[in-house]
């Protein structure tokens, strides 16, 4: 129930921005940003006290290390913290709280011409993460890629985000758990085509396997895609398919082949309201082993009636599949602080009924969270 990273934000579609290529590094958002993407940042995401500040500070705070540190124009830099106190009390059972290192990252890209070249390096708690290189080192992206038709297409090989559904900072809503397509350790090593356009944008990728993962066994070979058409500016509706195979499926220590397949929906009824909605069927066949249908959901609101302050909250589900399993419900409440440049502070209540045999187990958990980027 933590959310490590904070730089995918599909509510943006708000602000009549549909695609993420504008803005990120990544062509289907999250990671590294763009020039354009620090300055839209800087005007639709900070409070503003009192007048406006001039375009040239404006413009200034919207650079790297807030204009500190100058660097090249093919050069894009990036570095985000995140901490936070999380709470969790299961059922009747007792509280426990913990101080949690949630992001440390640093980030670095390369625009040369067509060229693209993005790579982060960070730090986590454990070292016990797929993405873990080197004890508490992670490196959760970094790939080669090449860049036609002024970003419309792009090409790139390397360790990266599996394009599937809805790219969120919430890397623990049950929808990207279970189809294992989260920002914070899911990421996969292979190649991906992306394309983007005014009205269409979707991503292919060929996933060979997280190659820190050992035993080889263990990494998952398939695809992973997802189309996205913009009804609006404001309005979007996309499809998303996955299967894999994995010799030795981590979760299920057998060998399996598992798809997902689902529906995913943004939009901005008004300036102040995004609403987000997926909902993914999920098939596990393990070898000799009948086969097991499952399906997740979610439905979340943004509400923004001031700049910089966000009312969150959001509803989800699960199924398990299995017949002597009852399926699982969560409601989550929330409100996300950007009270300066880069800099925000988020709180979230969540509950959560999830499915334990015939009966539920009540899981409440409370998480306050500070985070800075430069």
């Amino acid at each position: 129930m933590i959310a490590r990273r904070a730089e995918a934000y599909p509510w943006m579609v708000k602000h009549d921005h549909p695609g993420c290529v504008q803005c990120h590094m990544d062509p289907s958002g999250a990671g590294l940003l763009t020039a354009y993407g620090r300055e839209e940042g800087e005007a639709v995401l900070p409070l503003r006290y009192g007048a406006a500040p001039s375009d040239e500070t404006q413009a200034k705070r919207a650079t790297f290390a807030w204009g500190l540190v100058s660097t090249p124009d093919w050069l894009l830099l990036g570095a985000g913290f995140r901490s936070g106190i999380v709470a969790v009390k299961p059922g009747p059972g007792a509280t426990s709280a913990s101080l949690v290192l949630m992001q440390a990252d640093t980030r670095a890209g390369l625009r040369w011409g067509g060229f693209r070249a993005s790579a982060s390096l960070g730090m986590v708690d454990v070292d016990s993460t797929p993405a873990s290189v080197a004890g508490n080192l992670v490196s959760r992206e970094h790939w080669l890629g090449y860049s036609f038709a002024h970003d419309a297409v792009i090409v790139r090989a390397g360790r990266l985000n599996v394009p599937f559904g809805l790219r969120t900072v919430e890397h623990t809503f049950w929808v990207r758990q279970t189809t294992r397509t989260d920002i914070n350790d899911t990421q996969e090593h292979g190649a991906a085509l992306a394309y983007s356009s005014s009205r269409l944008r979707g991503e292919l990728m060929g996933i060979l396997g997280n190659f820190q993962v050992r035993p080889a066994s263990r990494r998952e070979k398939g695809y992973s895609a997802y189309v996205e058409l913009a009804l609006a500016p404001w309005a979007g509706v996309g499809a998303s398919s996955l299967v894999a195979h994995a010799e030795l499926d981590p979760f299920l220590h057998t060998p399996n082949t598992r798809q997902a397949h689902g529906l995913f929906a943004r939009v901005a009824p008004a300036e102040s309201v995004a609403l987000l909605a997926e909902i993914d069927a999920l098939v596990d066949a393990p070898r000799g082993i009948a086969s097991v249908r499952r399906a997740a959901g979610l439905l979340q609101c943004d509400f923004e009636p001031k700049q910089g302050v966000h009312v969150l909250a959001a509803a989800e589900g699960k199924t398990s599949g299995l017949d002597t399993t009852r399926s699982s419900l969560g409601g989550w409440l929330g409100i996300d602080y950007f009270f300066w440049s880069h800099a925000d502070i988020r709180a979230d209540f969540v509950r959560q009924a999830a499915g334990y045999g015939n009966a539920r187990l009540d899981v409440t958990s409370f998480i306050i969270q500070m985070h800075l980027y430069i």
